[in-house]
């Protein structure tokens, strides 16, 4: 089918309304889960420890929750990047030479060279993001500070159940696993999480423009 220059144009316009509307979709469901993970922490550590009887474990009830919104929004991130990279393609490779000032020949579009960009992204839903990346960069956003919320009332509900004549390990043994062991136990996933944030770090939105397909 023969397209005309003109509506190409057409086309094109109609692929970024669409991809802004995936992005925006993408967009609310990622803010949902942060939503979640934000109540769900608040819930389960008011009730950790606004109730004395309750042990100081509970509140890992809410790591363990806000680990697995964490997975489900980062995987939700891959593809919302995905579409807000294509809509950065035809934003930088389209819309920006358009509406360049000066003449028009300056100002042409260069159709070879962005349906050489476009291209490759067409027919295809595959992220360019690793979920990998896509978890370190929504830690180090939100998760990250929400884990540092549990650690802190954990630590003071241990604090708050100890006897002035024990020590802070006595009160945060589990069962028969020792206090020592829990604690190294919780400073190393603590720790480990932290660590994971700030090793893979975020992501570069210039360099990313361009970022390869996978196979």
């Amino acid at each position: 089918m023969q397209v005309e220059s003109g509506e190409r144009a057409m086309v094109i316009a109609h692929y970024y309304r669409a991809m802004v509307g995936r992005a925006d979709v993408w967009r609310t469901r990622m803010d949902a889960t942060s939503n979640w993970a934000i109540g769900a922490t608040a819930a389960v550590v008011s009730f950790a420890v606004s109730n004395p009887s309750t042990p100081h474990y509970v509140v890992f009830i809410s790591s363990i929750l806000t680990g697995s919104f964490l997975f489900l929004e980062a995987r939700r991130l891959t593809f919302y990047h995905l579409w807000q990279q294509r809509v950065l393609l035809v934003e930088r490779e389209f819309i920006r030479s358009a509406v360049a000032p000066g003449s028009h020949e300056e100002s042409a579009v260069d159709e070879a060279s962005f349906a050489e960009v476009l291209t490759p992204h067409l027919g295809r839903t595959a992220p360019t993001m690793s979920l990998r990346k896509a978890s370190a960069r929504r830690l180090r956003r939100i998760y990250l500070y929400l884990f540092v919320v549990q650690l802190l009332a954990w630590t003071l509900k241990v604090s708050s159940t100890v006897e002035p004549s024990e020590s802070f390990a006595s009160g945060a043994r589990i069962a028969a696993v020792p206090g020592a062991v829990v604690i190294g136990c919780v400073a190393l996933v603590f720790g480990t999480v932290a660590w994971f944030a700030f090793r893979h770090g975020g992501v570069d939105r210039a360099g990313a423009l361009h970022a390869r397909l996978p196979d």
